[in-house]
């Protein structure tokens, strides 16, 4: 969709897109007209504008399902909490020791695998 396109499907002026685009500050109704025009959840201008690297976008055909990117760096600290949560909720008997090391050794093998690399890491 161009600029004239998104106006129109938004109500709203050209003029007032063209505000956006440039990081302008607009009323927070004007991004709220213009986030499911361009397949963004809502609040995902604002997001932008405080600086997130990228929009959370809502999967076309999925109901409004929402998708948020995971930055880079926020994966292995993810999953080791994770491990950590469910190493914490199945056993009274590991150590915080034994539970430092399965996460070590969880991030390691999704490494291993390609799922997460050494950049996601903490």
């Amino acid at each position: 969709m161009n600029k004239i396109d998104v106006a129109r499907a938004a109500q709203i002026q050209i003029n007032t897109y063209s505000k956006v685009e440039e990081g302008k500050s607009v009323r927070p109704v004007t991004y709220g007209k213009i986030e499911p025009v361009i397949g963004w959840a809502r609040g995902s201008c604002l997001e932008i504008l405080r600086g997130a690297p990228n929009a959370t976008v809502i999967e076309s055909g999925s109901a409004g399902i929402a998708v948020s990117p995971i930055q880079e760096g926020d994966l292995a600290a993810d999953v080791a909490a994770a491990v950590q949560d469910a190493a914490v909720s199945v056993s009274d008997t590991l150590t915080a020791a034994e539970i430092r090391e399965l996460k070590r050794r969880v991030v390691e093998e999704l490494e291993k695998r390609g799922r997460i690399t050494g950049t996601d890491r903490n």
